[in-house]
């Protein structure tokens, strides 16, 4: 199941990602002229001006050919990378990345996040952009794992830097990957409108209130309206209602159309209130704003169908006709490969209408679960229109399976439109197939779910009414506290003089407390000296014992390579002399000689081979010649190549290795070799993933595994992870490792930098 239900279902298509410029109109674009004006536009050198123009011609062609867009930003991103500017390519990658996730292309918007995240990292604003969208990706993929995971990065560097905005975004995200957890999805959802509440840009405080409204309140209609047209309000603020219509201008979380977003979640909301009336005020009012102004846009086909399903419940046919007519028109597929179930439904009412039975069944039935009821973008699951129209088609043993589906789904739904066509069309299966028992107490569920709403939409009216009189009486109230106000200003006046005297007396007592604080800060200092001797003394002790640590490690690692010298290289040459000896005995007259030396030059070339990776082991020479980055890509490299296990791999950073002593080097090197070979020798994983940062004050190593995880209750720590600890704590880091909830380990190093003057 989706974590973020409000925001893949219900504002996916609301916010459009690639939207107007005035560089061109977008329909003056055909694909040849766009491919033509792209022609013109690489040949000019990349400025601010030229990446502006690139910019504009990109989300223009994109209204109505998208896929020419993509080229063109796949051609044009190597020209950007190549000058250099950090801020043109994150421009790029980010708005690229979130087209792809808006049209769930989840894997190519995380390889485009991935270069994002490491074109942007150690620049601050960029880098916790990159993260925060990173976080709402994994979030609608259903990777829980990986959320988690940028979910606490993310948290981490917004504090760090005191982001209050994106670190609001990543609370609303996390709050949307906890709605089994109603306590700690509010928890969550409140601390984002608390730190986006004073923000002058309202981005993230109305996607945390849209969230609460849509999600949290998601099973309290009557509040879920009246939050819902406050938010009204708020989406009038310039910074939503005029947002940037330009790639270039805003590269965070930004939530697009925030107006007709509310206006389509009232059309759906009242439908399922079935207030069709309000519901199409609303639908119009959402037409009129988002697909007027381009009506061949992607999201068209998409709204058109919604809308027909609008007019249908209106009972206005011709009108649904026609919006239907305009979605198949847009998609230009087959009828039977439009991938919306939307769609079907709405033509699936059509049918119905027209008393073509059998081909609404097969509407229906194009999107029906057998074994579940689906949940998405309409307003009724399209199980409960197929159960009606099996039905309508005597198919009364079908009909009983799918109306058994919404039994124990009714618990929360029953006072809306799903409980409400489910007892009409139930009682409807019962009266025909003769249960008239059963048809009357069907009826009798119907009638009471009917009435509830009825009396809901009225209560409504009234709300409507109070709310005025609340305003007039805030009114009074505030001019009330304005003559209060002035009454207190004249008691203040009075009230300074008198204070005037205590202050006047309070400065004596303050000085005397000065000379009695200087006592007690020449006490303190001598008693904060005599616990620092403690805390150095304990400092050295503790450096003591780490290097005990690292020396036993050392220790282990040389008595290794002198059984290997022992038992590998001293037989080997033992029998390459004894070849020798036995050769020059027999002298010339040995047929065998020539054979004797050929095996003995064998055993000296393994020999030899021995030795070189012995001493690869104690000093591994491909640092010094080539770098840290590149010793740590070919250790990664040799491992995928031996087929065990395929070894994903990043290293971020390490571009200036002059910063650090080589030492420092041979300890990390050897911390993620022996990592890799626990992986190898013990993990029986077949994935595995390594990451390697350098960030300003320390360096993360993150290794994870799918393989059989660890032992939660081991008794000992084995040799490996205990010189790992050793060295990780003597380069003044830390080490957790812990089991991931799918299996596999996940490592986590942090090792706190102290650079070469």
């Amino acid at each position: 199941m989706n974590p973020y239900p409000g925001i893949l279902l219900r504002i996916v298509f609301v916010i459009l990602l690639i939207v107007a410029s005035p560089y061109v109109r977008a329909e003056d674009y055909t694909p040849e002229q766009g491919r033509a004006a792209w022609k013109r536009l690489k040949t000019k050198p990349v400025t601010e001006e030229s990446f502006r123009e690139v910019c504009d011609l990109a989300q223009d062609i994109a209204k109505k050919n998208i896929d020419i867009s993509y080229e063109i930003l796949a051609e044009y991103l190597p020209m950007v990378q190549k000058t250099g500017d950090k801020r043109k390519v994150h421009i790029i990658l980010m708005n690229w990345a979130k087209a792809k996730e808006s049209l769930h292309f989840f894997e190519e918007a995380e390889k485009l996040y991935v270069k994002a995240r490491g074109n942007a990292f150690g620049s601050g604003q960029m880098y916790r952009e990159a993260l925060a969208n990173t976080v709402l990706l994994y979030g609608e993929w259903a990777n829980p794992d990986s959320s988690k995971k940028y979910i606490a990065l993310g948290e981490k560097e917004c504090i760090k830097a005191g982001d209050k905005e994106n670190l609001s975004f990543i609370y609303t995200f996390k709050a949307m990957a906890n709605t089994a957890d109603t306590a700690t999805m509010h928890r969550y959802l409140v601390k984002a409108i608390q730190l986006a509440a004073g923000l002058k840009n309202k981005n993230a405080l109305f996607t945390a209130r849209y969230n609460y409204a849509n999600i949290f309140l998601q099973y309290s209609p009557k509040d879920q309206v009246v939050e819902l047209e406050s938010l009204l309000e708020l989406a009038k603020d310039s910074s939503l209602n005029k947002y940037p219509r330009k790639l270039y201008e805003r590269t965070a979380f930004t939530f697009r159309n925030a107006g007709p977003s509310i206006y389509y979640q009232l059309m759906q909301l009242n439908l399922l209130l079935t207030d069709f009336e309000s519901a199409g005020k609303f639908a119009e009012l959402f037409y009129n704003s988002s697909i007027k102004p381009n009506p061949e846009s992607p999201q068209a086909a998409y709204f058109n169908a919604e809308m027909s399903i609008v007019k249908s419940c209106q009972q206005d046919f011709a009108s649904a006709a026609e919006f239907l007519d305009k979605s198949r028109k847009i998609f230009k597929l087959p009828e039977e490969k439009i991938p919306f179930i939307s769609y079907f439904i709405a033509a699936g009412l059509l049918a119905e209408h027209r008393k073509e039975y059998d081909r609404a069944e097969t509407y229906y039935k194009k999107f029906a679960s057998t074994n579940d009821y689906s949940k998405g973008f309409h307003v009724l699951p399209v199980e409960l229109y197929y159960a009606h129209i099996l039905t309508v088609n005597h198919k009364f043993t079908e009909a009983e399976k799918m109306f058994s589906f919404f039994e124990k789904a009714l618990d929360n739904k029953k006072y809306s439109a799903t409980g409400y066509y489910y007892s009409k069309f139930k009682a409807e299966y019962l009266k025909a197939k003769g249960d008239f028992k059963g048809y009357t107490t069907a009826l009798e569920n119907f009638y009471d779910i009917k009435d509830s709403l009825t009396n809901l939409n009225k209560y409504r009216a009234i709300q409507e009414v109070m709310t005025k009189v609340r305003i007039k009486d805030k009114e009074q109230q505030i001019t009330r506290l304005n003559e209060e106000s002035f009454n207190r200003n004249e008691e203040i006046k009075k009230e300074r003089i008198f204070y005037s005297l205590v202050i006047g007396l309070s400065v004596l007592t303050i000085v005397l407390l000065i000379l009695h604080s200087r006592s007690r800060q020449i006490r303190n200092k001598q008693k904060d000296a005599l616990q620092q001797s403690e805390m150095q003394r304990v400092e050295k002790q503790r450096h003591i014992d780490l290097m005990q640590g690292v020396m036993e490690a050392e220790e282990k690692e040389r008595r290794k390579i002198a059984d290997q010298l022992h038992d590998e290289v001293s037989s080997m040459l033992a029998l390459a002399s004894l070849s020798v000896s036995s050769t020059l005995e027999k002298g010339r007259n040995d047929e065998q000689g020539e054979q004797k030396l050929q095996k003995t030059q064998e055993i000296l070339s393994s020999v030899s081979s021995t030795i070189r990776d012995l001493s690869h082991q104690l000093n591994p020479l491909v640092i010094e010649k080539y770098g840290f980055r590149k010793a740590v890509l070919d250790s990664a490299e040799i491992i995928n190549l031996s087929g065990k296990i395929a070894l994903e791999t990043v290293v971020v950073g390490f571009e200036d290795t002059g910063n650090y002593d080589l030492p420092f080097f041979h300890d990390l090197y050897r911390i993620i070799q022996e990592l890799l070979h626990n992986i190898l020798k013990h993990a029986r994983a077949t994935k595995a993933s390594l990451e390697v940062i350098e960030h300003t004050d320390m360096v993360t190593i993150i290794i994870e595994d799918n393989g059989v995880g660890m032992d939660e209750t081991p008794q000992t720590e084995g040799q490996g992870l205990s010189t790992i600890r050793s060295r990780v704590a003597y380069l003044n880091g830390k080490m957790e490792i812990s089991n991931k909830q799918e299996g596999g380990v996940l490592v986590v190093i942090e090792i706190y930098l102290e650079k070469v003057a």
